[in-house]
């Protein structure tokens, strides 16, 4: 939520706005990787199946692939951008209920967006997204689309890790296990939306690790608020006024009193 000033005869009035869903960076920096006229805060042009690292590095943040879990990025190894319902044979999930290939299901097609973030290729296990922070945050949320169930009893499942200085986990948060039929799965084509809030700024990383007991597993990251949880904002109704609020109603009071002098 975006506060607006409005000078109205010497009033100042707060006022707000709503940023869409899919601009590229909101009030709160909300990355969903949607460009902004095409492109990105880099100037880069967003193209399906592009490597993603340094594009959003102007918000403090970079990203990669951690493979071996030591907390740092794997050279050779960077996430995609992808296109959501793309044609091309490299996806992010399969949709059940959305009826296609990277379609979010009926009534989350706004959220989802045009773009997402997935891995190296698709249907790929153990390629743990890794987000590193240029100076380290206390909070940060975002969201892991389509965690769903197989038959028989297996599932996907993630977990996402808060790394400290030494790039140790020093907290983490475990999303819930897919279910099966797709059909009535919660999170099939759907957002499980994670968040950490802390009360110091020691988060110089966050990983995304995949824990379920399937194979063929893809990924799908969208709508990263990497320096607060989103949605945690004040509303403007429950916010102080600003000094200049105070000036604008005495200028208001003066002008009153000097026409009911007049009369």
């Amino acid at each position: 939520m975006t506060k607006i000033k409005q000078v109205l005869m010497g009033v100042v009035v707060a006022t707000s706005v709503c940023v869409l869903p899919n601009s590229s960076v909101n009030a709160a920096s909300l990355i969903n990787f949607e460009p902004v006229d095409g492109k990105f805060p880099d100037g880069s042009v967003a193209v399906d199946n592009m490597p993603i690292t340094n594009q959003f590095s102007s918000l403090g943040v970079t990203f990669g692939i951690d493979r071996n879990l030591d907390g740092l990025p794997d050279a050779g190894l960077l996430p995609k951008l992808e296109a959501v319902g793309s044609s091309d044979p490299v996806i992010g999930f399969v949709s059940t209920k959305g009826g296609g290939v990277d379609i979010a299901a009926p009534g989350f097609e706004s959220r989802l967006g045009s773009f997402f973030l997935r891995g190296v290729g698709s249907l790929t296990n153990g390629e743990s997204l890794l987000i590193s922070y240029t100076s380290p945050t206390n909070a940060a949320s975002a969201e892991i689309w389509d965690i769903d169930g197989r038959s028989g009893g297996t599932f996907e499942q993630w977990e996402v890790q808060a790394l400290g200085s030494d790039l140790s986990v020093i907290d983490s948060i475990v999303s819930p296990a897919g279910t099966f039929p797709l059909e009535t799965a919660p999170l099939e084509a759907s957002p499980w939306l994670w968040s950490f809030d802390r009360p110091q700024k020691d988060i110089h990383a966050i990983r995304l690790v995949f824990t379920g007991n399937t194979n063929g597993v893809g990924l799908a990251f969208d709508n990263f608020s990497p320096l607060a949880v989103e949605g945690s904002e004040p509303e403007p109704s429950t916010s102080v006024p600003e000094p200049t609020s105070a000036i604008g109603l005495l200028m208001f009071s003066a002008v009153a009193y000097g026409l009911r002098k007049d009369k």
